[in-house]
């Protein structure tokens, strides 16, 4: 039943002369979640872009999204879900992380100048928000992952969390300083070994505005 209401969904945008939307597909991740992880097979050939790997969802925060993986770290800066240019870009995932990574780092623009999928990870300096929406759920090889933020914090100038290739050591040395920089404290302890997820987008907020770089970082533990 599940299939058939996405196909209808789908369907309802193809109508144009060279068969693909005149919008993207907003997929309600939401009612999908608990569903067959091939969904994604389905998406790929509905976009026709194989480097759909698979999708985040945080729920009320408008983030309901396709995630997209390359071979570098350059091409989704600026294309699309479909692989067209797009100087807004997409939200995409390191080159470098596989299914068997402890962490995942995912990309995102922030705009002032056009809404963006991240721009709402802006709200996370509000702690209050950060209570209501601290669950972000992912789809990505063949399963569901869910995830709990622990951290929130914007980075200028250390920027070795983009390192996937260090010791055991490091990486839970690196665990204790994301969540001892965190801007509020979360009440979410991390633990040597946690798998995490990092969100990244460029930080709007004006005290930063000084620096060259300023990546807001949600940072996020899995849970399941």
């Amino acid at each position: 039943m599940l299939f058939l209401l996405l196909g209808i969904v789908l369907s309802f945008w193809y109508f144009n002369s060279n068969n693909k939307p005149t919008q993207d597909i907003k997929i309600d991740i939401e009612d999908t979640i608990n569903s067959d992880v091939d969904l994604l097979k389905s998406i790929r050939e509905q976009y026709q872009n194989n480097d759909i790997v698979g999708t985040i969802s945080i729920i009320d925060t408008g983030i309901d999204e396709l995630i997209l993986q390359s071979s570098d770290n350059d091409f989704y800066l600026d294309h699309d879900n479909y692989g067209n240019f797009d100087k807004y870009g997409s939200i995409f995932l390191d080159y470098r992380c596989n299914a068997f990574s402890k962490k995942l780092l995912v990309f995102g623009h922030s705009s002032v100048k056009r809404d963006t999928p991240f721009n709402n990870l802006e709200k996370y300096y509000d702690k209050d928000y950060y209570e209501e929406h601290s669950n972000i759920k992912v789809i990505y090889n063949n399963e569901v992952r869910e995830y709990t933020i622990f951290s929130v914090y914007v980075e200028t100038s250390d920027f070795s969390y983009m390192n996937l290739n260090i010791s055991e050591d490091t990486y839970n040395g690196d665990l204790r300083k994301y969540k001892e920089k965190s801007l509020y404290n979360t009440g979410i302890d991390v633990y040597n070994g946690d798998e995490i997820l990092v969100l990244q987008t460029c930080s709007n907020l004006s005290k930063y505005r000084e620096y060259k770089d300023k990546y807001l970082l949600i940072i996020a533990k899995r849970m399941k």
